[in-house]
């Protein structure tokens, strides 16, 4: 059995949940605008977790409503990042066998997914606001990536925390 094997692991709602809380709320922290393009998102780093190794708890209706959390919580359109982050779920669910096969594997569908959340929001505030964004912001999907064994190997250890302490 590997890291990816789950179907032993009981995994409490609420490590999912303080997940996402906590996801959200570094993600709402304000920050300078020069930092603004390096900064990942990690509450779509955590849904893409949740995603590969949850996918009957974490599934469209969770990325779909976790969007609408985070466009109340920055300020942005009604819709934004749940469109975005529904798209990206589905993308995940849509090839989860794949994903499951190795790290190599994970690692750039984590990227394709990271670049296909982030175009969607690019096309969506393109139409709506008539804002042309730069390529600084492909940027955020790339360190996000590069930040994916860390956050995934934190993930697995909170996970398996009460585990190890019964």
């Amino acid at each position: 059995m590997d890291d990816y094997d789950d179907s032993s692991r009981a995994v409490s709602l609420r490590v999912v949940i303080i997940s996402f809380i906590l996801a959200m709320l570094l993600d709402f922290m304000p920050f300078p605008f020069d930092a603004f393009f390096w900064l990942p998102e990690l509450t779509a780093l955590v849904l893409v977790y949740w995603a590969i190794h949850r996918p009957k708890w974490v599934g469209l209706s969770a990325a779909f409503a976790v969007g609408l959390l985070a466009d109340v919580g920055t300020a942005s359109s009604l819709g934004l990042h749940a469109l975005s982050y529904t798209v990206m779920v589905f993308f995940i669910l849509r090839h989860h066998r794949q994903i499951t096969l190795g790290h190599m594997i994970q690692i750039l569908v984590v990227l394709a997914a990271l670049m296909c959340n982030q175009a969607v929001l690019v096309v969506v505030r393109l139409f709506l606001n008539h804002q042309i964004i730069t390529w600084q912001s492909f940027i955020s999907p790339l360190v996000a990536t590069l930040l994916w064994p860390i956050v995934s190997q934190l993930m697995l250890t909170a996970t398996n925390f009460r585990r190890a302490y019964r």
